[in-house]
């Protein structure tokens, strides 16, 4: 793992609407009903796709939509390394830097070896200081899984945001790992604000949601879009919705939305989409 220091970046881009200004010019700081609430989490999550399918050509779609979104933190799976040789994140903190969007803090964790080539794991980045950081080792399957956790420190409050990426054979171990995934964030956050993001590798309705519904999480896209099945996999034709965004202690879903959706002359971000979501803090 590693961490950068972090000053706070102005987003490059935004993808909803401009608020304006009313008649008479702004308001005095502190006027309006909404002026003390605390402002929205706006959380990314991709699958990377480690190096493969032409990661030189596919990065410089990736950023186009990291700044479109102007997320305040975003969860990454399938983060790759070759030892000696290219990064993911190394190159997708770079590119960013170039495009106006530094410094970020970031958080990693190797899980395994992939496509015997690369060291592949999970990474967190974020516009706001990353506090304390753990990693919990998953239930074993297939091949090792974790759960990267970190406190996010934002406008003197946190919130505790985690990605995952379980196991892609066997229902009964991703069960498994999504309560612990949800016991290790629980450990840091207590009580408090907390969002797992992730590739869970499963459908709504199996024993991934019914594990995280235990433990009170909120599907977010279920919350917004009933009856929607938003599928995120595979990215050129979606059929199955297995990228989630979940929140918990008092985080409320208000939007959530598909990204990394076009390709950009013929190359697609990934072979997932990512998701966007807006979550309101509690007051």
């Amino acid at each position: 793992m590693r961490r950068r220091a972090l000053a706070l970046l102005v987003a490059a881009a935004c993808t909803g609407p401009s608020s304006g200004e009313p008649d008479g010019g702004a308001e005095p700081d502190g006027a309006g009903p909404d002026a003390d609430a605390p402002a929205p989490l706006v959380v990314v999550t991709l699958n990377l796709r480690c190096l493969i399918d032409d990661w030189e050509a596919r990065l410089p779609v990736i950023v186009d939509g990291v700044v479109a979104a102007a997320p305040d933190v975003i969860g990454l799976e399938e983060v790759c390394l070759e030892p000696g040789g290219r990064d993911a994140l190394e190159a997708l903190v770079a590119a960013l830097d170039a495009r106006g969007v530094s410094p970020l803090a970031s958080a990693r964790t190797v899980t395994h070896r992939a496509w015997d080539a690369y060291d592949e794991g999970l990474a967190i980045l974020s516009r706001h200081p990353i506090g304390e950081v753990h990693v919990a080792a998953l239930p074993p399957g297939a091949i090792p899984r974790k759960v990267l956790v970190a406190r996010i420190e934002r406008d003197g409050e946190s919130v505790v945001f985690a990605t995952t990426h379980l196991d892609h054979q066997d229902a009964a171990v991703r069960a498994r790992q999504a309560s612990a995934a949800s016991s290790a964030v629980a450990a840091v956050a207590s009580a408090g604000p907390r969002v797992l993001v992730g590739d869970l590798n499963e459908g709504p309705g199996g024993g991934v949601t019914s594990a995280l519904a235990a433990d009170a999480w909120t599907d977010a896209w279920a919350t917004v879009h009933p009856g929607d099945p938003g599928p995120t996999f595979p990215a050129a034709n979606p059929t199955a919705r297995i990228d989630y965004v979940w929140s918990a202690g008092g985080l409320a879903p208000q939007a959530i939305e598909r990204t990394f959706a076009l390709p950009v002359a013929g190359v697609r971000a990934s072979d997932h989409l990512g998701l966007r979501a807006v979550l309101v803090p509690p007051d």
